[in-house]
């Protein structure tokens, strides 16, 4: 009892001792005249709802989005790589040069925390194409044939100096398409000086189509042995490897792609996949066992088979994946005119079927904002 006696008497006697002292320190308030009072009217329009940076400095409101905004653009790669790893393979890739691309974005208004700090949603459509698949075998040294067959043993797990090593590009392609929706925390105050930074994690959906190369040894003997059978054995052959990789998925991939890869070896499926490959662009294998192998083959097999066998001698990819983990950071600057620009890092990382795929890109991206 005699604590809080004591503890209310302290309270009252604080209050009392700074109640002076804030009011010696306060500046004594004093009414504005008319004038000054109607230049600050004059100066600030109470119409605008300026926040309080603007009141303080002046600036006036730009425009903002009152529900979403609809940002088309283009951007420009300055790094794009695609790895895939799992099963005990990997294959890495990336463009053959940095080009542009075009996508499309819907931002939702901003949901401020305070002035500076705020919460957007953004949706983000676009499409990569790696082109590029390179691997490294060592050079051949003339001096040793046995210190060159021993260094190409081991290149894999010592690893080998880029000057002793042959880099060659495989032929290999990969289309890679995808919508992230990402809840973004930004930093800045877009109504002072244009510039923002954010960060988000969301979820997206990824379509991918192609092939890669493994380097896989097992993959040649399955494709020598069917070679040795007749022709249903051999693509038979083919179909099962294929299906085995688990990067063709029977359910959402590519529905034609997927029956003709299923019935191979019936009728006329082998020449209508040829066909169909052909119209996606599909490159011919470089690989020179396959070369080696289907240039035996050629006289039981038309061309269209042959670009056919060409293109399903590396693994294929046919998959659909929802909802997989994304990221996305950035720093945006203010427009130009009708134009901004941003720079962002993003990309996907998820498994699928065994295999850790992650997508990377390093971007400068132009976009018009057009407000709703």
């Amino acid at each position: 009892m005699k604590r809080n006696i004591r503890a209310k008497l302290f309270f009252l006697f604080l209050i009392f001792f700074l109640t002076p002292i804030y009011n010696f320190a306060s500046p004594p308030k004093t009414d504005l005249d008319d004038d000054v009072l109607k230049e600050i009217r004059d100066h600030y329009d109470s119409g605008q709802k300026a926040n309080k940076f603007d009141r303080d400095l002046g600036i006036p409101k730009v425009p903002k989005a009152r529900f979403f905004s609809i940002q088309p653009g283009g951007s420009y790669d300055f790094i794009s790589d695609l790895d895939i790893s799992g099963r005990g393979r990997s294959a890495a890739m990336t463009t053959t040069s940095q080009r542009s691309n075009f996508f499309f974005d819907i931002r939702s208004k901003d949901f401020k925390i305070n002035e500076a700090f705020g919460v957007q949603l953004l949706f983000h459509s676009a499409r990569k194409e790696f082109d590029k698949q390179s691997y490294s075998v060592p050079a051949p040294d003339t001096s040793s044939s046995s210190d060159s067959s021993s260094s190409s043993s081991s290149s894999s797990s010592s690893g080998q100096n880029d000057k002793n090593s042959v880099t060659a590009d495989l032929g290999t392609n990969v289309k890679v398409d995808y919508n992230y929706i990402i809840p973004t925390f930004y930093w800045g105050n877009p109504d002072v000086d244009g510039f923002r930074m954010g960060v988000g994690f969301g979820l997206a959906d990824i379509r991918m189509r192609g092939n890669v190369d493994f380097r896989d040894p097992g993959e040649m003997i399955g494709k020598l042995y069917g070679a040795m059978g007749d022709r249903n054995t051999f693509l038979n052959t083919l179909s099962f490897i294929q299906l085995s990789s688990g990067l063709v998925d029977l359910r959402s991939g590519d529905p034609l792609f997927n029956y003709l890869l299923l019935n191979l070896s019936q009728g006329n499926n082998l020449e209508l996949m040829g066909a169909y490959l052909a119209s996606q662009g599909t490159n011919f294998s470089t690989d020179i066992l396959s070369l080696l192998v289907y240039t035996s083959l050629k006289d039981d097999y038309n061309p269209l088979e042959l670009l056919a066998l060409s293109a399903l001698s590396r693994t294929s990819i046919n998959a659909k994946d929802k909802q997989v983990f994304a990221y996305m950071i950035y720093v945006e600057t203010p427009k130009f005119g009708f134009v901004k620009a941003r720079l962002s890092w993003h990309g996907p990382l998820f498994k699928d079927s065994g295999y850790t795929i992650h997508m990377s890109t390093l971007e400068l991206a132009l976009m018009i904002p057009i407000n709703f």
